[in-house]
Parts: C-alpha cells; structure tokens; sequence
C-alpha cells in the first residue's frame, strides 16, 4: 500500500532485496502462526478416514487440534511446517516484491488505482511464484495428510520426495520420463485458482485501505494504523477465501491422491465426479470453518506485518 509518504530512492537491486525481505518475514510469521489450523483443513479437506467425524462444525477444529496432541503430541500440529517455511518464505518475499512492482508499474498515481489494476496487480502476484514453490506445497500436503502415531514412523521430507519420485517413475505417458512432473498434481487447478484468490485478496486491501485513507483524519489513520491493517487484512482474506475455497478443496484431493492413485495423474474432472459423488456439494467446501479460522488471522498477521517490515525497511 503506498501511504503517499515520502520514501529514499534506492536502486534496483536494493528495492528488490529490501522489499524481500520484509515480504519473506511476513510470510514465515504469519504461517508459523497458523501451522497447525492449517494441517487440520488439509486433513478434513482430503477427508482423512481418522478426521472425517470432525468436519462440520467449527468445535470440530478445536477437537481435531486436541486429537493430534494426544495421539502424535505437540509436534504433530507443525507436522511438515519445515515445508511450509520452506514455501512460504519465498514464494512471500517474491509475491510482495513483485507485487510493489507490479503496482507501481500499473498504478504510478491513485488516479490509476482502478478495481480492475488492483486485481491485475493481485493476480500476477499469485501467479509469479508459484511454479517455483508448488513442489514444496505437495511434498508439506503428503506430510500433513499422515496420521501414524508413532513418531518413530512418521516421514521425513525425503521420505515423501521419494515416494513422489517413485509414483512419477511407475506412472504412464510423459511422468515415467520426467518423474518431477508428479510434484505438480493439481498445480493446473491451483494456478487457476490462485488469479481470482490473490487477486481478490489485494483488491480488497487497496480499496478498503484507500476508504480509511480518504475517510479518517491524518491523525487518526496514524493512531490506529496497526488495527485498520489487522482488519482489512482479515476481511481481504475471508473474502478471498470463501470465494475460491472450492477450487482449493479439489487442488488439496488433487496433490493427496497420490498415496491412493500412484500409478497416474488425477485430472481436474475426475477429482471433481469423485468428491461430488462421494459428498455431494457440500464436500467443496468441508473445512470451510477451519479454513476461515485460519484464513483471518493469517492475512491480518501477514499483511500487517508486511507494513511493519517495510517500515522497518524503510520502504
């Protein structure tokens, strides 16, 4: 968000480095924040046989987090977080930064801020990071989607990168070839998703934050800066979320399918028939509740904490 201030002319390289990373300590704090709501929608949006009987409601959440202690203990709610932080990192500190430039490309003056710029800028974000970090997105969904309770047996990392490898080499047509092909299950549907996702999410961001900056005073925008933030942050990411949700319940069934169906590649339309039948309508959204849950605090956290950093930065 650019607060119309005025900030120090750095070079290129210096721009990029800066606003990195304060892009990438936004995306790790906000991640590590919501690590273990997060490993309970991937487990209800897989619907894992173990933690099937908590979907619906939003005490479920809380029961299923209370399973994980007893069975796997505190460890198992950051089951896999090392690949989150492995993901979420870069693909922050390369979104924000693409994202201050992108903006300032398409938007130089606010009379450029237009809905449909905003939204562009948004979902070219998504979209600049994804192919490098989308591995790391299904390797952290493989470990997240296991549920032995003996730590003794749950996988590494290279574990589940061999187990991918091997799908790919024991799969027909292009993947038997080009094996790392397989880390990019559902990726078509997540690369579609993430345009109205990302794209959703700064468009609100700018268009509320640009409300407060027209409507409150000066002083009071500098009062309460931090909590404008935490709530704008909040609804551009529950906005987001409910709207695409659907699109990322058939992307998350897409990337476990693998330990079901290694021998192949679950397109976009069978993943589709097969939850339908198995769940009708209701099954694109199983985890809503706790995918809100998360989804609030994760953008308030790692939107607010951008500002923070890019203040700190100087930015």
């Amino acid at each position: 968000m650019n607060d119309g201030g005025k900030r120090p002319q750095y070079s290129d390289t210096e721009f990029i480095v800066r606003s990195a990373l304060a892009g990438g300590f936004a995306g790790g704090l906000a991640k590590t924040a919501v690590a273990p709501l997060d490993r309970v929608k991937i487990l209800l949006q897989t619907h894992n046989a173990e933690f099937i009987r908590f979907a619906g409601s939003w005490r479920g959440a809380v029961q299923a987090l209370q399973y994980i202690v007893q069975t796997q203990g505190f460890r198992g709610l950051y089951q896999g977080h090392t690949l989150t932080l492995a993901r979420a990192i870069p693909h922050a500190a390369v979104g924000y930064t693409v994202y201050d430039k992108v903006s300032k490309w398409l938007m130089p003056t606010p009379e450029h801020q237009t809905s449909v710029r905003r939204l562009t800028a948004g979902a070219i974000t998504g979209m600049s990071a994804l192919p490098l970090t989308y591995p790391f997105e299904l390797i952290r969904v493989r470990l997240a989607v296991e549920t032995a309770h003996d730590s003794a047996t749950r996988p590494t990392p290279w574990i589940a990168i061999r187990g991918i490898m091997s799908e790919g080499r024991s799969s027909g047509g292009i993947t038997r070839v080009f094996p790392f092909l397989h880390f990019y299950r559902g990726f078509t549907v997540s690369l579609l998703g993430t345009v109205p996702y990302r794209g959703g999410i700064f468009l609100v961001w700018e268009t509320l934050n640009a409300q407060a900056r027209a409507r409150l005073s000066p002083a009071t925008l500098d009062a309460n800066q931090t909590r404008i933030h935490l709530v704008v942050g909040a609804i551009a990411g529950t906005t987001s979320q409910v709207a695409t949700y659907p699109l990322e319940v058939i992307r998350r069934t897409q990337q476990a399918s693998g330990k079901g169906t290694p021998n192949r590649m679950v397109g976009f339309q069978e993943t589709v028939r097969g939850l339908w039948t198995e769940t009708g309508w209701r099954g694109f959204f199983t985890g809503l509740g706790v995918g809100l849950f998360k989804q609030v605090p994760m953008h308030a956290i790692s939107l607010t904490s951008w500002q923070w950093a890019k203040k700190a930065l100087n930015i």
